[in-house]
């Protein structure tokens, strides 16, 4: 082994230059992959240990709700149940504001808000003084909406006993962020939270306000279904307003997920592009090192020596790579994670995963060898001397042929782009086809995800919205006067009354349902995905993540209870799946059950009749304005009394996706650069490597400007080579991705393709390719061709 290491040793002082510059582009592609994986631990972990670190509560229950249809109980008596862990008790004042709706103002009755029992994280200023009643914290939801910062003021108007109101101004000290102020919120709307201090608790506890008791339970979400038994031992026959947090929780992780989806693709496709790269650089670097193998052959080395060597150096430049990929993955780990999870992200700042940053390290050494093992195996089967000799003519191809009937600059252009080549003046066309079509496929690929996403956010219907508005009345308990006045309405096309969130349950899940009561055109109800809608009460359709929930499948039976009235569970047969818009905590996208009115009569205990409809689905007329129709629609209901109408939302799944949408597509130009550099570094290869080949062709009369147009004509060749290879590969990699996307989701999977602009990417690409055969062109054209020829 003692000549193996002389034989490194003579090598890095004669090419240490081009090992460090190999090992510096392993270390940024490890960087590339490193990071993203890193992040996308990260982000996808950001939420649940945020839960962890807060100590969130598990349920909230509302022990004196401003409706009296609703029981009212004891705190003391709530904090007491048997599955509770540890309690607080808080109250929510009704408050408005000028210009912002749906403010939430929560005031704690103690110190162990935030504190022991449920901590807030400070995003910026500093949290409120328990001590002082006029200052407050506010969510970031609030911020972004009003763009208030710490030392802002805050004027609320609060009710009084009396009906009355009373402003009062608080001093925003600090934008912090808790657990149920993320998206997606309670019945998937959007609030905006302030919270006081216990002194503001104590001095204003006459105001009107509705008491909540927060529940840690021992055993998490398994205890909720006990709890409910509990209090409703205490309710006298009356319902209990009560609502477990896990539902939204669940959510907002998977709100999160397709984040950590996106920095997951990126590290894979960095991976990718960066294995053919340096496979390429590797076989290059033999390849140029290879020149010498024969006379060391001739001197007495072996080929196993010669293999082992170059194993040695690609281990080195592999460990170098590595150790700078490590370092700066750690210096760039406070670029992550994104999105909510940034917000989320307790412990946010620099990030050093040993156990990733580890397998990174071995990845780039492990990689950097295998990749080295080939070119280097051929390299030390040099037969002594005989690499000195120049390679045997080959015969006439079909290539040659077909390149003999063009203009001659373009017909040896496209013969250089085309042939390797042998012996001294060999280029590695393969590798640069290879990755400059990975590099198409990826840019084409973000194309199609993003043309996808794009039409899905343009067409409602595709996740489950098939209505313009939601109209209903603050008792929830008769819908027939807004029924009245849409049937004078004529602005409206259609509705439908529905029972929007009834609680079901299946086994050990719990999933809200629509109800269409009295349908005025069927097609409110959005159409299915497989299988067909119930037609019966024997018969249900699930979202697709409930039926993978429940491991059904379409046709099986499953029991379905309605857990509020501790009804009997019935047997229902599932006879397909659908979309849900996202009108509960558990009924949206992929979750969720659409039942019959009779199915509904079936759930419930004898003697109990049907629910009534809790709200209107309306549908405006062509021509009309969804926008202008709601407020319309609202300024006639407001006669009847208080109530509201609603506008559907966009599913806060694809709002959070959206905040990274543009990264697919930014990661498909960076790849599609780094494309466009590899046949570039071709370009300069091929010029350095192919002097003789253009003094001759100069010599022969060729002109400077037809110099230029053989290295255009090259690059124009290897960019069409790519793009017939990466285009179709990049269509289908792009649909396929959206399929599973969609799939995870629950929405219907259309893909779109759009021509135009994949055309318009491929003329962009044809033109970059030129333009970045100038500067190699221009090197071509300033060797002196007798020069060369006289080194040749």
């Amino acid at each position: 082994m003692t000549v193996v290491w002389l034989f490194l040793r003579a090598q890095f002082r004669r090419h240490r230059l081009a090992w460090l510059s190999l090992a510096l582009i392993v270390g940024v592609f490890t960087a590339g992959v490193v990071t993203s994986a890193a992040g996308a631990l990260r982000t996808g972990s950001a939420y649940a240990r945020f839960l962890d670190w807060s100590r969130a509560p598990d349920a909230l229950v509302f022990a004196e709700p401003y409706d009296p249809s609703f029981a009212r109980l004891s705190p003391a008596a709530v904090m007491r149940v048997p599955q509770a862990a540890d309690a607080a008790i808080y109250k929510s004042f009704a408050v408005t504001h000028d210009n912002i709706e749906n403010i939430q103002f929560f005031a704690p009755a103690s110190n162990a808000i935030p504190g022991s029992f449920w901590k807030r994280k400070i995003l910026s200023g500093r949290m409120a003084d328990p001590g002082r009643p006029d200052e407050v914290n506010i969510s970031f939801t609030l911020a972004q909406r009003s763009g208030l910062r710490p030392g802002d003021s805050l004027r609320l108007m609060l009710g009084t006993p009396a009906g009355g109101r009373l402003p009062l101004v608080f001093r925003i000290t600090g934008i912090d962020a808790s657990h149920i102020e993320f998206p997606p919120q309670p019945l998937n709307g959007t609030y905006y939270y302030a919270w006081g201090t216990p002194a503001f608790y104590r001095k204003h506890q006459s105001l009107s306000g509705l008491v909540q008791v927060a529940l840690r339970l021992r055993h998490g979400a398994r205890d909720w279904p006990a709890v409910q038994h509990e209090l409703n031992k205490q309710t006298h026959d009356k319902i209990v307003s009560a609502v477990s947090l896990v539902p939204q929780s669940v959510n907002t992780q998977r709100s999160i997920g397709p984040q950590a989806t996106a920095l997951w693709l990126l590290a894979a496709l960095v991976a990718v592009i960066g294995l053919i790269i340096v496979a390429q650089l590797l076989a290059r670097l033999s390849f140029l090192e290879a020149a010498e193998y024969g006379t060391l052959r001739a001197l007495g080395m072996n080929r196993v020596q010669l293999m082992a060597a170059g194993l040695g150096r690609a281990a080195a430049i592999g460990a170098v790579g590595g150790v700078i990929g490590a370092v700066l993955s750690v210096t760039f780990s406070p670029l992550l994670p994104v999105g909510l999870a940034r917000v989320a992200e307790p412990h946010p700042g620099i990030d050093a995963n040993v156990p990733v940053l580890a397998a990174g390290l071995a990845a780039a050494v492990l990689i950097t060898v295998v990749c080295a093992a080939w070119p280097g195996w051929r390299a030390a089967a040099e037969k002594p001397v005989t690499g000195l000799a120049e390679p045997s003519p080959r015969h006439r191809t079909a290539v040659s042929r077909l390149a003999a009937a063009w203009p001659v600059s373009l017909g040896v252009g496209v013969r250089l782009a085309l042939h390797r080549g042998a012996g001294p003046t060999a280029v590695p066309v393969r590798s640069a086809v290879a990755s400059a079509a990975v590099g198409v496929a990826a840019l084409s690929a973000a194309i199609v995800f993003a043309a996808s996403l794009s039409h899905l956010l343009a067409s409602p219907a595709l996740y489950g919205v098939t209505w313009d508005a939601i109209a209903s009345i603050a008792s929830k308990d008769d819908v027939r006067p807004i029924v009245a006045s849409l049937e004078q309405d004529r602005n409206v096309a259609a509705w439908s009354t529905a029972v929007i969130g009834l609680p079901l349950r299946s086994g050990g899940s719990g999933f809200d349902a629509i109800v269409p009561m009295a349908p005025g055109d069927a097609s409110f109800v959005s159409a299915p995905v497989t299988g067909r809608l119930p037609r019966n009460s024997g018969e249900v359709a699930l979202g697709a993540r409930t039926l993978r929930q429940l491991h059904a499948r379409i046709g099986a039976t499953i029991r379905v209870s309605v857990p509020a009235v501790n009804g009997p569970a019935r047997p229902v047969t599932v006879v397909g799946t659908t979309v849900f818009p996202s009108l509960t905590d558990t009924l949206g996208l992929g979750t969720g059950a659409v039942l019959t009115p009779g199915g509904v009569r079936d759930l419930l205990p004898p003697g109990s009749g049907t629910p009534s409809p809790s709200d209107v689905l309306v549908r405006f007329r062509p021509g009309v304005d969804p926008a202008e129709g709601r407020q319309a629609l609202a300024a006639r209901l407001a006669r009847l009394g208080p109530g509201t109408v609603q506008g559907p939302a966009t599913p806060t799944d694809l709002l959070n996706f959206g905040q990274v949408r543009d990264l697919p597509q930014v990661l498909g130009v960076g790849l599609a650069a780094v494309a466009l550099l590899t046949i570039a570094h071709l370009l300069i290869t091929s010029v350095r490597r192919r002097r003789r080949v253009f003094a001759v062709l100069r010599t022969l009369g060729f002109t400077p400007w037809q110099v230029r147009r053989t290295l255009v004509s090259q690059a124009v060749t290897l960019a069409g080579i790519a793009l017939v290879i990466g285009i179709p590969a990049g269509i289908a990699c792009g649909r396929l991705s959206w399929q599973v996307f969609a799939q995870q989701l629950g929405i219907t999977p259309v893909a779109a393709v759009p021509l135009a602009v994949l055309a318009l990417t491929a003329a962009c690409w044809l033109a970059a390719a030129a333009v970045i055969a100038v500067l190699p062109g221009e090197a071509a054209t300033r060797n002196p061709a007798a020069r060369v020829l006289r080194s040749e």
